[in-house]
């Protein structure tokens, strides 16, 4: 979808372990993850993910690492333009090359959050759509100290 698209609308979206959880079910049921293997390795990697990245905090953003410093200029929700933004902390031109059709088109909304960052790693790093080598992702991985993504 167009960067033009994307919406940035701070709604009141539950927070904390339980609502991401959830989060990341929808999601897998959207990207037709239906196998229980599959969804447990997902769940894992994203549960790590969203901790790491934003606490399980759907409003989450970072204002100080380099995609937040790149660009000049604040988005539509007053942080900077490039800034991270949401549980798994997608930048916007991420979340809009890597949208999935059908969910919300608000960076903000978790399970549209999540999907976008689900097709990311699947593209960038080779993740398999069972989730059978997603732990070679750091911030995915519950065993490796995580980093960026």
């Amino acid at each position: 979808m167009p960067l033009s698209a994307v919406r940035y609308d701070r709604q009141d979206f539950p927070m904390g372990k339980d609502a991401y959880r959830k989060y990341i079910s929808e999601a897998l049921d959207v990207m037709g993850v239906d196998d229980p293997k599959a969804r447990a390795r997902w769940t894992t990697g994203l549960m790590t993910a969203a901790a790491r990245e934003s606490s399980f905090n759907p409003l989450a953003v970072n204002t100080y690492d380099i995609n937040a410093t790149r660009l000049s200029g604040s988005g539509p929700d007053g942080f900077p333009a490039g800034s991270s933004r949401g549980g798994v902390q997608t930048i916007p031109e991420t979340f809009a090359s890597f949208h999935q059709p059908g969910t919300s088109t608000n960076i903000y909304e978790p399970v549209a959050n999540i999907c976008a960052s689900m097709n990311y790693v699947m593209s960038r790093y080779g993740v398999d759509p069972s989730g059978s080598n997603l732990s070679k992702v750091a911030q995915f991985n519950p065993n490796s100290a995580g980093g960026g993504y």
